[in-house]
């Protein structure tokens, strides 16, 4: 048995292990008041929008700015719907728990790879891959240490 923290028996759905979109359909629809089916693929289209905006590092503060540019592509009057920033946050945070409970479930099993740090300084990573070869061996002869050490730097006068 594979290690998990879902169970289909939770009371909730994001321990139920259940996808993120259809929550983000329905608050989407709340906000907007699209109960058709018709309506459905415009919520398909916004809940992904939404998905990736918080996978991508979108604050609630951003996902307001898109919820009220949707409003304004719906026509509809300034200030409305009202509790946009709330919503927003709810949205977020849906998205956010989907998002964090889908990671860990990965890390359950094997798929992330461990952090382990590179040797290689981040200077000298950059210079090799945005330097010319003129002045990549300008860079390489420079001879800096790896690292400064504190102890080679002359005490601060008047400090």
């Amino acid at each position: 048995m594979k290690p998990t923290i879902t169970s289909r028996h939770a009371g909730n759905w994001v321990d139920r292990g259940a996808p993120a979109e259809p929550v983000l359909r329905r608050i989407l629809a709340h906000l907007f008041d699209r109960h058709d089916l018709a309506d459905g693929p415009w919520l398909d289209e916004h809940a992904r929008a939404v998905l990736g905006m918080v996978a991508a590092d979108a604050s609630e503060v951003q996902l307001t700015g898109y919820l009220r540019s949707v409003a304004r592509e719906l026509g509809l009057a300034p200030g409305e719907p009202q509790g946009t920033r709330m919503v927003a946050v709810a949205l977020w945070h849906a998205a956010k728990a989907a998002l964090v409970r889908d990671f860990a479930e990965r890390v359950l099993r094997g798929e992330v790879p461990v952090n382990a740090p590179t040797p290689e300084r981040l200077s000298d990573w950059l210079a090799a891959r945005l330097l010319s070869e003129d002045e990549l061996s300008a860079y390489a002869a420079d001879d800096r240490p790896a690292t400064p050490d504190p102890a080679d730097e002359e005490p601060r006068k008047g400090v």
